[in-house]
């Protein structure tokens, strides 16, 4: 019996697992110490860089929301770059298969 899961869907499923687990890593685990942290940071949740620019925006806009913009930024734009990460590689090895 195979499933048929459409590729969104399960780079969807795959993007979820990924933040989750850069989530896990970065602020359950702590790796290293300060710089190596830093360096984690950066590497699993490279979409943190996109967020910074935005939140000078917010800041002058309103600044008592910068906090809850950041965090769901940060997560929704992470969970985007693993799910175009994902699909991408589940075409890939669909289109080889």
């Amino acid at each position: 019996m195979s499933l048929h899961i459409s590729d969104s869907k399960l780079a969807c499923f795959a993007a979820t697992s990924l933040t989750g687990l850069a989530v896990l890593v970065v602020f359950g685990f702590n790796p290293g110490g300060f710089e190596t942290q830093g360096a984690w940071f950066l590497v699993l949740l490279p979409a943190v860089l996109a967020v910074y620019p935005l939140l000078d925006l917010i800041d002058k806009v309103a600044p008592h929301a910068e906090r809850v913009v950041f965090w769901t930024s940060i997560v929704s734009f992470n969970f985007f770059w693993y799910w175009i990460v994902s699909y991408g590689v589940i075409r890939l090895l669909r289109a080889i298969d």
